[in-house]
């Protein structure tokens, strides 16, 4: 390896280590990016329901029929209600 690409190398190794960003490959993404808002009760197997500080609410719902999983409104009314419900059981534990 010729000196140039020795020194290039260090000065990028060096600006990595000094940036106070995570990489990208490092940083979390949301697992949603589009939301459905047709999607019946009776078609879902498994809802999982997430929420972290870069993400608004995501709720990915596993469904029986195709097993693909979909990302559902948060707005749906049902979803709400289930929500509701949830958020119930758990204070009174």
């Amino acid at each position: 390896m010729d000196a140039r690409a020795l020194a290039l190398l260090s000065l990028l190794l060096a600006a990595v280590c000094l940036s106070e960003a995570k990489p990208v490959s490092l940083s979390y993404r949301c697992p949603c990016r589009s939301f459905e808002s047709f999607v019946s009760r009776n078609n879902i197997k498994h809802l999982k329901i997430l929420s972290t500080a870069n993400c608004s609410l995501q709720i990915v719902a596993k469904l029986k029929n195709s097993s693909r999983q979909v990302c559902l409104d948060p707005k749906i009314k049902w979803i709400q209600e289930y929500l509701e419900k949830f958020l119930n059981k758990k204070a009174k534990m």
